[in-house]
């Protein structure tokens, strides 16, 4: 793992700063699930070298990049969106020397093969689940925990600023979640923030009800309809 650390640091530095690309030094724009073009093909491919992302570098943020920088922002410990943000491109893409955490430096915020319960959790606000504790084996694990910012409250948040959510994934973000599906009549399980299996099926019936894609997949659309009844 040194060694390879050490040609991340190598690899990560020619990139910056070598061949006339000091991408560092560029002001960055803010991307967010939806946005296309050169900059979020070069987010992918920055996330790729550091092990956070596994995929093409399409052009386009999708599902799969939202992952990815929400995983650095946890290794980076800054505030997790999913968001690419001047905070986050600073992180990535630093002025000075250091390097940013790449996810063989940080195994927390990669998948653990085993199933873990809510008790071995590091969360000192998710409550033990007996509705949703059969999700698979990534929906307890850190690195799948939603933004501690979009924690439930009386007052609506704005749906832009809330995490894309899917099965596997867990935090306050899923607790607002379960809330206004419960409310709506379409979950009945405790409110853990774990979006297990059965939060999965009350989110399809949720879309279905609303005339939308019922994916199961919790994205903004879905949220403006779910907060807006």
């Amino acid at each position: 793992m040194f060694i390879r650390q050490i040609l991340l640091s190598l690899s990560l530095s020619t990139l910056f700063f070598g061949g006339g690309l000091v991408l560092a030094q560029t002001p960055r724009p803010e991307l967010r699930i939806g946005s296309t073009g050169a900059a979020v093909g070069e987010l992918q491919t920055t996330l790729r070298l550091l092990g956070y992302y596994s995929g093409e570098a399409t052009g386009t943020y999708d599902e799969a990049t939202v992952i990815a920088v929400y995983q650095f922002q946890r290794a980076a410990d800054i505030p997790q969106t999913g968001v690419m943000d001047r905070a986050t491109w600073e992180a990535l893409l630093p002025a000075t020397n250091a390097n940013p955490p790449s996810a063989a430096a940080n195994p927390a915020t990669a998948p653990e093969p085993e199933e873990a319960t809510p008790e071995t959790q590091s969360r000192p606000t998710t409550t033990t689940s007996t509705a949703d504790t059969t999700a698979p084996a990534t929906a307890t694990t850190p690195a799948n925990q939603t933004p501690v910012a979009a924690a439930t409250t009386t007052d609506n948040p704005d749906p832009s600023s809330l995490p894309l959510l899917k099965e596997g994934m867990d935090g306050d973000a899923v607790k607002l979640l379960q809330t206004r599906l419960q409310a709506l009549g379409h979950y009945r399980g405790a409110i853990d923030g774990i979006f297990g299996p059965n939060t999965r099926i009350a989110v399809i019936a949720a879309q279905t009800a609303l005339k939308i894609d019922g994916d199961g997949i919790v994205g903004a659309q879905t949220w403006a309809k779910l907060l807006a009844q």
